[in-house]
């Protein structure tokens, strides 16, 4: 059993792997459905999400004949078919998906098993793209209980559930509350230097990022993989062309979902710093990517890049009819109180 993802495959072992099962003359077979299993890990892993759809729609009565409707194998199937479905922005039909499959894992394989875990994963990141953010908070923070009894404080699967944690938090602005969480003892982020750069960004959010700067450079210098902590921070302190510069490399080691968050990151950087084309740039390969729905705050935040564009190009007047769209967007989302929304309104009155 397998839900996802390491390094991409080469395209090669996925096509010999397709011309095997196309020969096959029983599909259906123990040999050929652990083929078909694993074609399936290998097209999430190489991030065909279409292709993964329709595998895991074809695979999963097979399955059911085989193992039954409530086999580790039919049930990883499910939550894939359903990871597929929120990878191309899609929740509102993973999350049902995810909620059942969830539910039967720990129902007929215990709180422990690894399905179970990875399932409540799954749901959680499909309800942040949904933007229901209370809702994934709130599958985290039993899972994130759970663990903690269970496995102890300590342990990976506790770490992970925690880092997720801060995620939703952060996008809710409960600032403080992030900052509680990563300040407590127990071990949280891979390395202390990873716990260390993300609490010093929730505390450049709260208020202060030039005091993070010079801290954050010297975990940067031991550990080039924050590279991205320390460009929000600059971009929160007004130092938007480093932080850029830092982006463009951390897109080269980042994939899927976090690449293209990067890459939202950065059109914001390039607009602040003047970089025109690669602002508009940026902001139309993630849109085109389709990750999240029309209303998610991630394309509205897109969406105010574009007009902010579009207004130091001169178009003041499209780009206020934009932000205006964009700033009750983001407040119907995450209320009148949220400072993104509050950004958005600044941005519409510069126009």
């Amino acid at each position: 059993m397998g839900l996802f993802r390491t390094k991409p495959e080469p395209v090669d072992e996925i096509a010999a792997l397709q011309a095997a099962l196309a020969k096959a003359r029983n599909p259906k077979s123990a040999p050929n459905l652990r083929r078909r299993l694993l074609l399936g890990q290998l097209l999430l892993k190489n991030e065909d999400w279409a292709a993964g759809e329709r595998h895991y729609a074809d695979l999963v009565p097979a399955l059911t004949e085989e193992f039954g409707p409530r086999g580790p194998d039919t049930l990883a199937a499910w939550a894939n078919l359903a990871y597929c479905q929120t990878s191309q922005a899609r929740p509102a039909e993973a999350i049902p998906l995810l909620e059942r499959t969830a539910e039967v894992f720990e129902a007929t394989w215990g709180a422990r098993q690894p399905g179970t875990f990875k399932t409540q994963l799954l749901l959680a990141e499909a309800y942040g793209v949904a933007a229901q953010y209370e809702d994934a908070l709130a599958v985290l923070d039993a899972h994130v209980d759970y663990c903690t009894a269970e496995l102890g404080p300590a342990h990976a699967r506790t770490r992970a559930g925690r880092r997720r944690k801060v995620v939703m938090l952060r996008a809710l602005a409960r600032y403080e509350t992030a900052e509680q969480l990563l300040s407590a003892e127990d071990a949280f982020g891979e390395t202390d230097e990873q716990r260390d750069a993300l609490l010093l960004v929730v505390r450049a959010e709260i208020g202060d990022p030039e005091a993070a700067i010079a801290p954050l450079r010297e975990l940067f210098e031991k550990r080039p993989e924050l590279g991205e902590s320390l460009a929000t921070v600059l971009l929160l302190a007004g130092q938007a062309p480093e932080a850029a510069d830092l982006l463009r490399q951390a897109l080269g080691e980042a994939r899927g979902r976090g690449a293209l968050t990067l890459r939202t990151t950065l059109a914001r950087a390039c607009v602040e710093s003047g970089d025109l084309d690669g602002a508009k740039q940026s902001a139309r390969a993630v849109l085109a990517a389709g990750a999240w729905p029309a209303g998610h705050p991630m394309v509205l935040g897109l969406r105010a890049t574009l007009a902010r564009v579009a207004a130091r190009r001169g178009d003041r007047a499209g780009a206020a009819a934009e932000l205006e769209s964009v700033t009750a967007g983001l407040k119907a989302i995450l209320g009148e109180a949220h400072p993104r929304v509050a950004q958005a309104a600044g941005w519409l009155a510069e126009c």
